[in-house]
């Protein structure tokens, strides 16, 4: 347990920032199965949609700290490949 003043304070501090990196990460597993199921689905326009979206959730989690942005850099990398690659095929028939 804390005793300090500044150890309490830290103590809630964390806890804070514990609780807001998890409802981040959430909504990043969220956003990520969506767009994985639009995929799935073969459905290019709603892929699209998510991408966007899922793009600004993880720029905004790389920028304010509970995913590092290289891993930001390679899970939209993913994603856009495997989008990409589902527009190729669209395309070639």
């Amino acid at each position: 347990m804390p005793h300090s003043l500044s150890a309490k304070k830290r103590v809630r501090q964390t806890l804070r920032r514990h609780e807001r990196n998890r409802a981040t990460k959430s909504r990043l597993r969220t956003a990520r199965r969506t767009i994985l199921k639009a995929l799935e689905a073969r459905d290019l326009s709603a892929a699209r949609r998510h991408l966007r979206r899922y793009e600004q959730l993880l720029h905004r989690a790389a920028t304010r700290g509970p995913i590092h942005r290289n891993t930001a850099a390679r899970l939209i990398s993913r994603v856009e490949s495997r989008l990409a690659a589902l527009e190729k095929s669209a395309s070639a028939k």
